[in-house]
């Protein structure tokens, strides 16, 4: 047997959840956010409960990370789980303390700038992987040996978001600017 939550405001009527889209803007850039909220069939009330605002928060964030041109909390978890690491070593591997990763694959926090660059170069190089293994003393816990090679029997494929790629991340070539040479005094 069922029963309907009370409102906690009138205490008479019976609550219900909704969802519905809300135009949001952030960082010169708007659209649509996933709002969730209760509603009360006697007094009318709208309200955001505990769950609901947890969820505000988590669709909010996702979408400044959309904005800010960060890797979803999907493929964050899933080259994660592609690397076949635990969030522990995760945070012990890349940095950004002992819950990060929890908090990026939910939405919680947004990973920063630096963080999404060295996980972006793991995804997108094995080798850079090993070499951060081994640069970061944790080869043990790989089951590898120092004298074993980075390389992998199989190469990592790329993964996909099912957000697809953010549009605002485009990847650049560098170039060096031209450098004075000391001895003749020519750009070189």
């Amino acid at each position: 047997m069922s029963t309907q939550e009370l409102c906690p405001l009138c205490g008479e009527g019976q609550v219900t959840q909704h969802r519905e889209d809300a135009e949001q803007t952030y960082a010169g850039h708007t659209g649509p956010v996933p709002m969730y909220f209760r509603s009360c069939n006697h007094c009318g009330s709208d309200f955001a409960g505990a769950e609901e605002s947890l969820l505000n928060k988590r669709a909010m964030m996702a979408f400044r990370k959309r904005v800010d041109g960060l890797l979803p909390a999907a493929r964050v978890a899933a080259l994660r789980g592609k690397l076949r690491i635990t969030q522990a070593q995760a945070a012990k591997l890349f940095g950004g303390g002992p819950v990060a990763f929890s908090k990026y694959e939910t939405d919680d926090v947004a990973q920063s700038s630096a963080m999404d660059t060295l996980l972006r170069l793991v995804e997108a190089n094995e080798n850079a992987f090993w070499t951060l293994v081994d640069q970061k003393g944790m080869q043990a816990d790989f089951g590898r040996t120092q004298a074993q090679p980075a390389q992998s029997s199989q190469p990592m494929q790329p993964l996909t978001a099912s957000e697809g790629p953010s549009p605002l991340y485009e990847p650049v070539e560098l170039k060096r600017p031209p450098q004075d040479n000391p001895q003749t005094g020519q750009t070189r």
